[in-house]
């Protein structure tokens, strides 16, 4: 749990015969990834590998569109039973063929009749605006010698439209006058039609298109649309059961031919990336000890001992291996705290439970209310086990919750009064003492930090890290000297100077010379690449921000106590702006109580993650590994 699963590296020798079976059977498995340098895009092999997996990718994106237009999910893939990658293509195109033209039929005829109802639509709303005027549609579309237009325009242009057109003939009939605006029919000669057009437009006109096939009184054609609209509507209805009942009676096949094309696609692109020699390819990859014995029997099986198997231990100087986290369930919401600052390589220390515990004890120390941790607890379990979606991170809100109900007793505080007796202090009653005691808690999480430090240098049998890094031997010797000089200089105890000098001077000087030493050690030359003066005072501010960083290290736990202190005093805010508050007291209260829930409750977890990520983590951890991805089906 504290180390990344151990790997083993496997290179598979296998015969053409057996290469469809075989990676068919390591993708059921879901165990082996490919080593990237061992394989080569898919996309730059123009072979028949490449070629089945194009025409596959594109009949899986036939059915997921088919499923799409029938309003169906996606279901989880399963590897197909039965699967011959190069025979299975031709019958998946002709049910797909099959169903596509079923679905195609529905599909044009719903979309001429939403196109023939959005033009119903439109031509009621053009009709009612004509409907006082009960002339027959058909006459003023009927005028050959004459260039009629119709629409509305404000009602005050009417004068200034009349005297703009003075000098050809023009009729304009105010038909109806509602409110500001004037329904107008406007007529002249097809000669002068770009001469009224212009008029119109300056005078804020906005015509009005005669709606087409429509004959009779306004009234009397948008009582017949309105009738027509009712009929494609009731069409629309048997449509949409029609589209339901394809989706019945495709939806198994569609799931089917989907899972089948997609397999189909991942193994083709899957056998194009191996290299080839003749009729011998070549499978190479990481594996997981754990899953080793049952992978090569099962390989074994597959090619009825054919294949050549040759396992490896993980060369770290040759190539990045993968990440596997094995952390049990009850870890995975705190894993995706980790993952967010960066996936542990193969040989660091998987941070997890370190994170989870010493995350959540912060948190309680900052948010310690019996109350607020209670309703914080009872926040993540309806995150939990709401249906649908649940939220990642939920869990982490449930113990975060718990720890703040914990720390609350100690506290005794409840809703940010002193309603319970406190088992250990109350905050804003001993400031001095909670503040101590945070900073002492950062002192031992930094230790813990330097250990695990130490415990990565020896996995990765860096000696220089762990005898001369300023978070190795040399620095934590620095860091006791320093803290040790500081407690006795605060105690006024009697010491030897020359004793505190020496303990504080002996590993600073390691560090000033760490890497002269270092390079002599590994007998690598130069020992310096610059000149020694420049390289001494380059490594005398190194050694002058180490100590800096050590103070200040510590010191950013302060802001534990500081917002275990602030909690309590904002809490008590609320009360007495509630007591404030007369009648509306309680609202006041209630308002208060969820704001310092959800919004300090956020600001908590922020400073809770900084202290874990800059002074935690950069002891020990920098997450520039690589996960570990088997080649198995994707979740949809």
């Amino acid at each position: 749990m504290l180390t990344p699963e151990r790997m083993r590296e496997i290179n598979l020798f296998i015969h053409e015969e057996d290469i469809v079976p075989l990676t068919a059977a390591l993708v059921r498995l879901g165990v082996l990834q490919l080593e990237e340098e061992s394989g080569r895009p898919a996309s730059s092999l123009p072979n028949r590998w490449a070629g089945l997996a194009n025409a596959y990718r594109a009949q899986q994106h036939r059915a997921e569109d088919l499923l799409e237009r029938l309003g169906i999910a996606l279901s989880a893939p399963v590897w197909p039973a039965q699967l011959d990658v190069e025979r299975s293509l031709a019958p998946t195109i002709a049910s797909l063929d099959q169903i596509e033209q079923a679905v195609d039929d529905w599909q044009d005829q719903r979309n001429a009749n939403a196109q023939e109802l959005e033009k119903i639509h439109l031509a009621v709303e053009q009709l009612h605006v004509l409907a006082p005027v009960d002339v027959p549609l058909e006459r003023l579309t009927q005028c050959e010698r004459l260039h009629l237009t119709i629409g509305v325009m404000p009602t005050l242009n009417l004068s200034r439209l009349q005297t703009s057109l003075f000098r050809i003939p023009f009729v304009i009939i105010p038909a109806f006058v509602q409110g500001e605006r004037t329904l107008v029919f406007a007529a002249t000669t097809q000669k002068n039609q770009p001469i009224l057009d212009r008029a119109l437009r300056s005078a804020f006109f906005e015509q009005i298109p005669l709606p087409e096939n429509v004959q009779g009184a306004p009234t009397q054609a948008m009582a017949a649309l309105t009738q027509r609209a009712t009929e494609l509507t009731t069409q629309m209805a048997a449509l949409d059961a029609k589209r339901r009942a394809l989706g019945a009676a495709w939806s198994s096949l569609l799931q089917e031919k989907r899972i089948c094309a997609q397999s189909g696609a991942l193994l083709a692109e899957t056998i194009a990336r191996f290299p080839q020699q003749g009729d011998i390819y070549l499978i190479a990859g990481w594996i997981p000890a754990t899953a080793l014995s049952g992978a090569v029997d099962e390989v074994q099986f597959v090619t009825d001992g054919r294949a050549i198997i040759e396992i490896l231990e993980p060369d770290v100087d040759r190539a990045q291996v993968p990440t596997l986290l094995r952390n049990p369930p009850w870890l995975r919401s705190f894993e995706r705290l980790v993952i967010n600052f960066g996936v542990p390589s193969y040989e660091e220390i998987d941070p997890t439970l370190l994170l989870a515990v010493s995350f959540i004890l912060m948190y309680g120390l900052m948010f310690g209310d019996v109350g607020h941790g209670l309703l914080l607890s009872l926040t993540g379990l309806w995150l939990v086990l709401r249906k649908g979606n649940p939220a990642p991170l939920a869990p982490i809100l449930v113990v975060c919750g718990i720890s703040a109900m914990g720390f609350g007793f100690l506290y005794g505080a409840f809703f940010g009064q002193p309603l319970l007796p406190a088992l250990w202090l109350r905050p804003t009653d001993s400031i001095i003492t909670l503040l101590l005691c945070t900073i002492l808690g950062g002192v031992i999480l930094l230790n813990i930090g330097f250990l695990a430090n130490l415990a990565v240098a020896l996995r990765q049998r860096h000696w220089s890290r762990f005898l001369l890094d300023e978070n190795g031997v040399a620095g934590i010797w620095l860091y006791w000297a320093l803290l040790g000089a500081l407690v006795v200089l605060l105690r006024s105890m009697q010491s030897s100077p020359l004793g505190w000098g020496m303990a504080i001077g002996v590993p600073a000087l390691l560090l000033l010379v760490r890497k002269p030493l270092a390079n002599f050690v590994a007998k690598r030359r130069p020992l310096l690449e610059g000149g020694w003066s420049e390289s001494l005072l380059l490594a005398f501010f190194e050694v002058f921000v180490t100590i800096l960083g050590y103070i200040s290290n510590s010191l950013s736990f302060v802001r534990l106590g500081a917002f275990a202190v602030a909690h309590e005093g904002l809490s008590q805010a609320v009360y007495l702006l509630a007591g404030m508050g007369g009648g509306c007291g309680w609202v006041i209260w209630l308002g208060g109580t969820l704001f310092i829930t959800a919004f300090e409750g956020f600001i908590v977890g922020i400073q809770a993650m900084r202290l874990e990520y800059y002074e935690f983590f950069g002891k020990f951890f920098h997450g520039a590994g690589q996960r570990f991805t088997p080649l198995q089906l994707p979740d949809r």
